[in-house]
């Protein structure tokens, strides 16, 4: 784990109001540094690891329909964290012109639920990403 970028995003979450409510990071603020196991995705299968989630939202994000993918951090659980503890994220905000379940598809490897969406619009989700003409908000989420 490293703590200064533990430090950072917990920093950066907090002054955006996530004590409150949901806030968007990037995948590189959400997984670099970032070693808990069971911080996105808790209930997969033992042999799925969290680099196997990252590397599965880092090539969606490479995907040719898909504009954006950003980590959804559910609000802050501690005042301060513990060393071997990160923010807790239950799902992504995928931005894209792709339906929920072709999004589904190909994230199968990494065991999502059924995706939600298509949305418009993200006004409850504090940083995130304008939705370009033709795009929609697919919300990926684990158990």
């Amino acid at each position: 784990m490293d703590l200064v970028k533990q430090d950072a995003l917990i920093t950066h979450v907090r002054e955006r109001g996530g004590h409150e409510t949901q806030v968007a990071v990037t995948l590189e603020q959400f997984f670099d540094g970032n070693d808990c196991e069971w911080c996105i995705a808790p209930n997969r299968s033992e042999d799925l690891t969290l680099g196997d989630v990252r590397r599965a939202l880092v090539e969606l994000r490479g995907h040719p329909d898909v504009h954006d993918v950003l980590v959804e951090l559910d609000q802050l659980e501690f005042g301060t964290y513990p060393d071997d503890e990160w923010p807790y994220a239950s799902g992504a905000a995928v931005i894209t012109t792709l339906m929920p379940d072709e999004v589904d598809a190909l994230l199968l490897e990494v065991e999502v639920d059924p995706s939600g969406g298509p949305a418009s619009s993200l006004d409850w989700l504090v940083d995130a990403p304008a939705i370009p003409a033709g795009h929609h908000y697919v919300g990926v989420w684990w158990s």
